[in-house]
């Protein structure tokens, strides 16, 4: 049986320096297509980025988000298999060959890869919204282990996961991606449930994830994924069952810290409740009392989200 080809679609944002090594060790691995989207105008890329010799380079004329980046990307692929990666997740030895394995006979089956986060060799003060980020990518990625294919596709974690690119393009045709800023992946992985795909966690298709998020760009994404799961909502007619301790504050949870999470939630002028929070998470990362410091961060991630929800939802 011949092998499948496989593409790399890589959508990059104001990350240019990272482009040409990631380039270079996708086609050294073999990758039959490179095709690199840039996200909006990026002046001067062609001083950085070499066009891939077995592929492109893509600029698009605005900021379009992930998901439709990554279909700009699509429309530009020849071969049989999609590999959708992140510009900041560095693939390890062997990444291509084990997509490109997987996907031998062409079903309609969509690999997860794995990539774990790779954190620093010594925390800094400002780090809990990168380790907050790693452990919950671990607990996603122990469920992949012990369940099946439905649970997978309804919890896709983009930067390292194939498709045949046909299944992608029926996907893109059910429904066309829409810009979230979060969950686009979820939002694929629910479009391709309803095509019939199947689905398998591929841990031995590895790469390393650099994620690196401080606490001003934290504060922003979890408002922002409150937006991402009201647009879901709207999309799909209901909420994912595992977005909504993102927006709702379980009965089991503290009345006081429930309290201040709604005070923020519903303070558009960022009061003493956030401020205090802020100063505390601060104050915790100069102690490096860490177990504080994340307590913190998830404080505030669920009570911007309920200020983004809560924002999209006054917006219609």
């Amino acid at each position: 049986m011949t092998a499948p080809t496989l593409a790399i679609v890589l959508p990059s944002y104001r990350r240019l320096p990272a482009l040409p090594r990631l380039v270079e060790a996708y086609l050294r691995q073999g990758a039959d297509e490179v095709i690199v989207v840039l996200d909006g105008p990026h002046p001067g890329w062609r001083d950085v980025v070499p066009v891939p010799e077995r592929g492109r380079v893509v600029e698009l004329p605005a900021n379009r988000g992930l998901a439709r980046a990554r279909i700009a990307g699509l429309e530009h692929v020849s071969a049989d298999v999609v590999l959708a990666v992140d510009d900041d997740v560095v693939p390890d030895a062997g990444l291509v060959a084990r997509h490109r394995s997987a996907h031998a006979g062409l079903a309609d089956r969509v690999v997860q890869g794995y990539m774990p986060v790779a954190l620093p060799a010594r925390r800094g003060r400002d780090a809990a919204p990168t380790y907050l980020y790693a452990r919950d990518y671990e607990a996603q990625a122990r469920a992949w282990r012990s369940r099946g294919s439905a649970a997978i596709l309804t919890s896709l974690w983009g930067g390292n996961l194939s498709l045949p690119s046909e299944l992608y393009r029926r996907a893109e045709a059910l429904k066309p991606s829409v810009r979230l800023e979060y969950n686009e992946d979820l939002d694929l992985g629910l479009r391709l449930r309803e095509l019939g795909a199947s689905a398998e966690f591929l841990e031995s298709a590895r790469a390393r994830h650099h994620h690196r998020r401080g606490l001003a760009a934290y504060l922003r994404e979890c408002e922002a994924r409150g937006h991402a799961v009201h647009a879901l909502e709207q999309r799909w007619g209901s909420r994912p069952p595992q977005l909504t301790p993102i927006v709702a504050i379980p009965p089991s949870y503290s009345r006081l810290l429930g309290a201040a999470q709604r005070r923020i939630a519903h303070d558009d002028a960022n009061g003493a409740a956030l401020r205090a929070a802020i100063q505390a998470y601060r104050t915790a990362g100069l102690a490096r009392a860490w177990s504080a410091q994340d307590a913190i961060a998830r404080f505030l991630r669920r009570a911007l989200a309920m200020r983004g929800y809560r924002h999209a939802r006054e917006a219609r």
